[in-house]
């Protein structure tokens, strides 16, 4: 015979209700049945877990060891419980979100953040690209929902403008003083650093100088990291240098065609794939949070 989940919720109930009879008051089970439920558990363990000589029975060495230890099996079948409803309201076990590396981080994370807490058996997977790659995972299939401003296919994608971006071209002071830089041509000698997804140049739509020199990277901190020092020049969004440019670490870039551009930042679903009900929540509180 073995420890049957039902004996550990009944001795649990004991301990908490504080007696037999209350236990079994609780459960709705007479109170005989209680106390052999309890009997057959001690006899498997062969210990006393309780100590029944006063008015109210004390819990022994033992059975405060078994006690903390039960306490996990209880939350963990709780969860499983809470996993088998989720089941049956054929929620998804798992949803993607591809995140385009320069959207507002700190609201996006919050809202799910907030999200994952309401659907805990529904892990939210999140992935963080560029440029176009967005786009590609949602169109295959590998992402339920993206958020990004970069599209290309608008047959395909339903589309939902939902935020947007200030790109800021800058350098760092030090470089700005050093190269003299007074008109866009200075710009032509230095490096742009460039982000780049696996399409290359065809990814990058606005604010290339096409006779400058260009760095591309994979990576929007880095290159954030790389303009911070000195090593060249670049777009980047304003929420990610707010602080730099207000201490005047950051020169914002002002010229005929480098200045700060406004980049609309998209919800993007596949139109030929409905979203099942947990991802079609989260789509409409991301559509409802849009400003």
């Amino acid at each position: 015979m073995a420890i049957s989940f039902e004996q550990v919720v009944v001795f649990h109930r004991i301990v908490q209700a504080g007696s037999f009879k209350a236990a079994a008051a609780e459960l709705h089970k007479t109170q005989p049945a209680i106390s052999l439920s309890i009997k057959k558990l001690e006899e498997e363990l062969e210990v006393e877990l309780f100590d029944r000589s006063g008015y109210r029975p004390e819990l022994t060495a033992y059975g405060q060891a078994f006690f903390e230890r039960s306490i996990k099996v209880l939350q963990g079948m709780g969860e499983l419980e809470g996993m088998t409803q989720s089941f049956r309201k054929k929620e998804e076990p798992e949803i993607a979100v591809a995140i385009d590396g320069i959207s507002p981080l700190p609201n996006l994370l919050h809202l799910f953040k907030n999200f994952g807490e309401r659907f805990p058996n529904t892990k939210l997977n999140l992935t963080y690209e560029i440029l176009s790659e967005t786009e590609s995972r949602v169109l295959n299939r590998e992402a339920q929902i993206g958020i990004t401003h970069f599209i290309s296919d608008h047959q395909s994608l339903e589309i939902l403008p939902f935020s947007s971006v200030k790109m800021i071209p800058v350098m760092s002071r030090e470089l700005y003083v050093e190269k003299k830089i007074s008109n866009q041509g200075h710009l032509a000698d230095l490096l742009q650093i460039v982000v780049g997804d696996q399409k290359g140049e065809k990814g990058q739509s606005f604010g290339l100088l096409n006779d400058g020199r260009k760095w591309r990277i994979r990576d929007n901190n880095f290159k954030r990291e790389i303009i911070l020092a000195g090593l060249g020049w670049g777009h980047l969004p304003f929420h990610s240098i707010e602080r730099e440019i207000a201490e005047k670490k950051l020169v914002v870039l002002e010229f005929e065609n480098i200045h700060p551009r406004e980049l609309t930042i998209n919800l993007i679903r596949h139109k030929r794939f409905s979203l099942g009900p947990v991802a079609k929540t989260l789509w409409n509180e991301l559509a409802d949070s849009k400003k």
